[in-house]
């Protein structure tokens, strides 16, 4: 599928999605997902961070279930999905998160402040919920 062509709700998968809902942004994280140039919405960033935290909790905590003796959060099973599930995002995560910062006028290079603990993370958060900035639009293909 090409990049210009037009999506549900309008709007060509090149293009950042103003206002994506949940389905939508689901579906452009998969279909994005080696993609680290162009721009995303914080919609579309947002909703996929929900929407992953809801599968890792989910993948984390179903074992559980089935071995009710184990201390909530050290079951081996839920550890070992919840990893898998995160080493399956992680490039797509990756490549979000830079489409996310072209888009508020940043460097996806920002993103190595994931490496310091905290003081990093509280810094992309806020780069995270930047409105766009028009000179995001120097990071298009």
């Amino acid at each position: 599928m090409s990049n210009d062509s037009v999506q549900p709700g309008g709007v060509a998968l090149r293009d950042p999605f103003y206002g994506a809902p949940f389905a939508e942004a689901v579906r452009r994280f998969w279909r994005k997902y080696t993609v680290f140039t162009g721009r995303a919405s914080r919609a579309e960033y947002w909703w996929w961070w929900l929407t992953t935290s809801v599968v890792g909790l989910v993948l984390l905590l179903v074992p559980q279930l089935f071995t009710p003796g184990s201390p909530v959060l050290e079951n081996p099973v839920g550890s070992y999905l919840f990893v898998l599930w995160g080493l399956v995002t992680l490039i797509g995560s990756l490549a979000l998160g830079a489409r996310r910062l072209h888009d508020a006028g940043r460097s996806g290079f920002w993103q190595f402040l994931h490496a310091l603990p905290v003081l990093g993370e509280v810094v992309l958060l806020v780069m995270f919920l930047l409105p766009p900035d028009p000179e995001g639009a120097r990071f298009d293909a």
